[in-house]
């Protein structure tokens, strides 16, 4: 008897319920795409030109001393950069606090911006909500987009800091210490980023260290103990992180190889092996070019701009550097004992005070490419007296170029393995620098018992003062720093 029956193929009823489900997934995933991505491109682009609309309308009413963070819908009036920025918002359908919109305004600006801390810009921000369209399927039921945009109306701004530290998290990184009575001295501002809000903070003052300023704006908290001294005029509170306003900068390209130095005294001193003039070093076999010997004694030399593989160092010489940039490949700059370093213009050939201008980048040397040992290796630029000589740093900043009014410029990839990247350091020692020193990711260190003047302007990611009534004065004059060019939409 033949059976019809067919039992095997029950298992197979319900799949294409199965197969139906994930390709409706799928589909959905794909509109998810399609859709809610693509509306979110469109938002965005809608919300920067609308931002970049607004930061211009205001930047029409810069430079003025106008402070302001926050929502248009909270903004106070007398602040025609504020309320011209609010209202081209709203002409371009954004509204702060209408329709998921948010519209805020930042003078100056703030981090992310690259121009943040920056007087005379003018900073707004964008940002909305939507509901999805089918991203809700997988759990996303709302979309969100933002934009930035910067703008000012001048062409030539100064930093407003005296001195200003980097580093967003660590405690107790940035102190003055030391006794009797360490002090730092300025009349600019000083900033700090660091959000520790727990002893020692951001800014630790301890030791009798003194610090005295107009303004200290310390994005944690500033501690004081054992004798030491807040001579800040203002401290406020919910300070504003500011970031490197100088991290779009590149860095100076390369250069060729320096002149051959100049012995300049009446009875002239050898020229050091591995220095231009005598089996100078280069990339693939880098020197030091030291004056460390009894032969370069009070002896007198001038040096040309160029790339030194290995750096510089002395300690019997007297080294004049004529105008223009230092790549130090490796080994930074050392300066002990009588060592004197000294920018000096073309034709000054007498005396230890600085004239013209140059800038020192210190990185490393480019070869080998991988690892590193030798003089070619990143090394710290560091003064270091105490030895029974009076070693001596006078520099004056580089004049004309990209860089104008910048002294130092620290390589911002490079790693220094223990101790300070910029060490300024021992009793007797002569210090006289004027410019920016920029060094975003690098420590700094000033020591000693002396009191010297940097009429300078410090960007570093942390720093310490200590010593024995050592002083150190930062004098803020922004027609002697480097300045930030551009105007209109500049973000």
């Amino acid at each position: 008897m033949l059976s019809t029956t067919e039992p095997g193929r029950r298992p197979e009823q319900g799949q294409i319920l199965v197969i139906f489900a994930g390709a409706f997934l799928l589909i959905c995933l794909i509109a998810a795409l399609v859709f809610d991505v693509g509306q979110n491109l469109l938002d965005r682009r809608t919300e920067q030109n609308a931002s970049d609309s607004a930061a211009l309308a205001g930047a029409r009413y810069l430079p003025a001393a106008y402070v302001y963070h926050g929502g248009c819908a909270a903004a106070p009036g007398g602040m025609p950069a504020v309320t011209a920025a609010c209202n081209v918002a709203v002409e371009n359908g954004f509204s702060d606090g209408v329709g998921g919109h948010t519209v805020r305004v930042d003078l100056p600006p703030v981090a992310p911006s690259t121009k943040a801390g920056l007087p005379g810009h003018i900073q707004v921000t964008i940002g909305g909500t939507r509901p999805s369209f089918f991203a809700g399927v997988i759990g996303v039921t709302q979309q969100r987009t933002g934009a930035m945009g910067v703008a000012t109306n001048n062409t030539d701004i100064a930093l407003p800091y005296s001195l200003l530290a980097l580093d967003p998290t660590s405690c107790g990184a940035n102190k003055i210490t030391g006794s009797p009575g360490t002090a730092v001295t300025t009349n600019g501002t000083v900033h700090i980023d660091s959000a520790c809000s727990s002893p020692p903070g951001g800014l630790q003052l301890s030791g009798n260290g003194v610090l005295t300023a107009p303004e200290c704006d310390v994005v944690g908290i500033i501690t004081v103990s054992n004798g030491a001294t807040n001579g800040c005029t203002t401290a406020p509170t919910g300070v504003l992180v500011s970031g490197d306003p100088l991290r779009n900068l590149p860095p100076p390209s390369q250069p060729g190889a320096p002149a051959a130095i100049q012995p300049i005294d009446v009875s002239p001193g050898p020229i050091p092996s591995g220095c231009p003039g005598n089996s100078p070093a280069t990339d693939a076999a880098p020197a030091t070019c030291a004056f460390s010997g009894g032969p370069y004694a009070g002896k007198t030399y001038r040096l040309f701009p160029g790339n030194y593989p290995g750096g510089i160092s002395t300690s019997k010489a007297i080294l004049y550097l004529s105008p223009g940039i230092y790549w130090l490949g490796g080994s930074g700059l050392l300066i002990q004992s009588n060592g004197m370093v000294i920018s000096k213009a073309a034709g000054d050939d007498a005396g230890t005070a600085p004239s013209g201008g140059v800038l020192i980048y210190n990185t490393v040397d480019p070869l080998p490419t991988t690892g590193c040992t030798g003089a070619g290796c990143y090394g710290p630029i560091k003064i270091n007296g105490g030895g029974g000589g009076t070693p001596t740093l006078a520099l004056r900043p580089i004049q004309s170029g990209d860089y104008k009014n910048m002294v130092i410029f620290v390589d911002r990839t490079a790693s220094f393995g223990g101790g300070f990247d910029i060490d300024l350091d021992g009793a007797d020692a002569n210090i006289s620098i004027t410019g920016t020193i920029y060094a975003p990711s690098a420590t700094m260190k000033f020591n000693g018992s002396d009191t010297d003047t940097l009429a300078a302007q410090v960007i570093c990611y942390s720093f310490e003062v200590n010593g024995s009534g050592a002083a150190f004065n930062i004098d803020y004059n922004p027609g002697d720093l480097f300045h930030v060019t551009g105007t209109g939409l500049v973000e």
